[in-house]
């Protein structure tokens, strides 16, 4: 195994960095959302925590099919290829486009009906409802900016989304905060405030994504999509299904969970609902180092510099453990800060904050090296492979076992832990995967991804 080059591991960094604060900004806002929200009790918590669940869900599948957009825009970079990256991000964004719209239509046609098959109570269901007419809306410039940022992602242009997401936050919390409480003479709107300040902030950072874009040496070479051939699109879908596969599989049975959560009682689910934002905030952040690793490993494979890729892997592994320690250490400062962030939640939510407490400090340890390791295979074409681990272990273990849990009223710690469970198997999986594909990097089934 070759060594691996510091160059190699700087520019690594160089990539990461920012799409990590990229991840911190987007989840800043649900835990914005959540702060603003919290004073109007844990209904209104409740709803805006099933509700971003199926926003989360939604924007999942674009961001499923804009990383597999991502991969193949980074090979052709690292082939020097501007006109297959071109091709590549006019196809991706009219199928993310596509899949965008239909599942606008399907929420304008049966959102009540998907609402109260989750909610059970009449409160939290009309809150939720209010909350999605209006934020439904945001999947349209969410589907174009997702294929925008993943041009900018696969060349290393990774600065670029971050300025956007820098231009976003902001606007978005202070329209927020003026129309859920009714200031400047605005209508005290409640959860409609907060939807409708996300939808702002979104278009306006697709507008500036539009602007660099149009900017960007890659536009002379941007043709009218019309003009597309269909044998194009059908191989970049067919490159990118395994990959978006593998993401919807991952959202689906996270939203699966959620619906489970949901039948908890109010408190126990209105306690996961203010931890997950800062649990997904952490995944993010150390999912930046895995996203960027996949980036330069398509790269090498665009330049057919396969040797470089196995020491290039083990470092990273190697430094995504040291981040998963040190999420797991602040995940541990936030259990004990979570009574003053939130001091108006009822005792026996907060009771409920601490009985979970230990699972989401260990989480971090096992998600991170199952985090790298399979997005990693999935550049390396083992998507398929990838896939068959996160069904079995969460659709055929957690899933099943967690609905047992949950209506066999478990306690709450052990509802809760299986989502520990679940990653600890997927390690025993990835690391027999990974060690078997840095000794085989040089077969066929590899090195032909980079041609």
């Amino acid at each position: 195994m070759s060594l691996v080059s510091p160059d190699n591991i700087r520019r690594n960094v160089s990539v990461a960095w920012p799409l990590a604060l990229n991840s911190i900004l987007i989840l800043s806002m649900s835990l914005i959302d959540v702060l603003l929200i919290a004073p109007l009790g844990e209904s209104a918590i409740a709803a805006l925590g099933v509700a971003s669940a199926l926003m989360a869900f939604f924007t999942g599948i674009q961001f499923a099919l804009a990383s597999g957009s991502q991969l193949v825009i980074a090979r052709y970079c690292g082939a020097g290829n501007l006109i297959g990256a071109a091709k590549a991000v006019l196809a991706g964004g009219l199928i993310n486009g596509l899949v965008s719209m239909l599942m606008l239509v399907g929420l304008l046609l049966g959102l009540p009906s998907l609402l109260a098959a989750i909610i059970h109570n009449a409160a939290v269901e009309a809150l939720a409802q209010t909350y999605m007419t209006v934020m439904m809306w945001v999947l349209i410039p969410s589907s174009l900016s997702q294929v925008m940022m993943a041009y900018y992602n696969g060349f290393g242009k990774t600065r670029i989304p971050l300025q956007g997401f820098l231009l976003e936050i902001p606007i978005n919390i202070g329209v927020s905060i003026v129309l859920i409480y009714g200031y400047l003479g605005f209508d005290s709107l409640g959860l409609v405030g907060a939807a409708i300040g996300s939808l702002v902030a979104v278009t306006l950072r697709l507008l500036y994504l539009s602007w660099r874009l149009s900017r960007d040496p890659i536009a002379t070479r941007l043709r009218p999509i019309t003009q597309l051939s269909r044998s194009t699109i059908s191989l970049h879908f067919k490159e990118i299904a395994p990959i978006a596969a593998n993401f919807i599989t991952l959202r689906s049975g996270v939203l699966v969970y959620q619906v489970l959560f949901a039948q908890l009682d109010v408190y126990a689910y209105a306690a996961i609902t203010l931890v997950l934002p800062w649990v997904q905030m952490g995944a993010n952040v150390v999912a930046a180092w895995s996203h960027a690793t996949a980036i330069n490993v398509s790269q090498f494979l665009g330049h057919n510099d396969t040797r470089s890729i196995p020491g290039f892997i083990t470092q990273a592994i190697r430094i995504s453990l040291v981040l998963a320690v040190c999420l797991s250490l602040a995940f541990l400062c936030l259990s004990l800060a979570l009574p003053g962030l939130y001091p108006d939640m009822h005792a026996q939510t907060l009771q409920a904050l601490v009985i979970i407490a230990p699972i989401y400090i260990l989480l971090p340890l096992v998600r991170t090296y199952n985090g790298l390791c399979g997005t990693t295979l999935r550049a390396l074409g083992q998507s398929f492979g990838v896939l068959r681990v996160h069904f079995v272990t969460q659709w055929l273990v957690g899933i099943p076992l967690l609905a047992f849990l949950v209506f066999q009223s478990a306690p709450l710690l052990l509802v809760f832990g299986v989502m520990l469970l679940e990653e600890s198997l997927k390690v025993v999986f990835f690391r027999r995967n990974i060690q078997r594909t840095l000794h085989t990097i040089d077969q066929p089934g590899v090195t032909a991804l980079s041609k």
